[in-house]
């Protein structure tokens, strides 16, 4: 899902890293719902970049996401995604529609409240898999 958690070239992957720490705020939280297999409350840098490694490690999204950003005014934008996420754990392919709801503070993104029309298909794709670091699941 993040691109600087690739593998590859060490200090590309830094610059990338770097990048997307600019736009996180340094209190930064990420909530999926618990019964999805990234799932959990994500609380700073260090816990949302471990969620983005989980998800790597469950999912091939390598077909690409589509995005529509949309602002939903104050301090809050809107992400509307459409992907197919392939199980590394099953090879089951799942379609995947979800709205990101974003907080920002100070320029940066604060909080992402993340909700899946279909969080059964996730997890039966993923086998009922619950990850190495989430939080109350693992």
């Amino acid at each position: 899902m993040v691109p600087a958690l690739d593998e590859g070239d060490a200090h590309a992957s830094e610059k990338r890293l770097e990048a997307i720490r600019a736009i996180l705020h340094p209190d930064v939280v990420f909530y999926a719902s618990p019964t999805i297999p990234h799932g959990g409350t994500y609380r700073g840098y260090d816990a949302f970049f471990k969620m983005c490694e989980q998800f790597r490690d469950l999912w091939d999204i390598s077909a690409g996401v589509e995005l529509r950003y949309v602002d939903g005014g104050s301090d809050t934008v809107l992400t509307l995604a459409k992907w197919t996420g392939v199980s590394k754990l099953t090879g089951k392919a799942v379609p995947v529609d979800m709205v990101e709801v974003l907080t920002i503070e100070d320029g940066r993104i604060k909080e992402l409240r993340a909700y899946y029309e279909d969080t059964v298909a996730l997890s039966d794709a993923a086998d009922g898999a619950k990850g190495p670091y989430n939080p109350g699941l693992g």
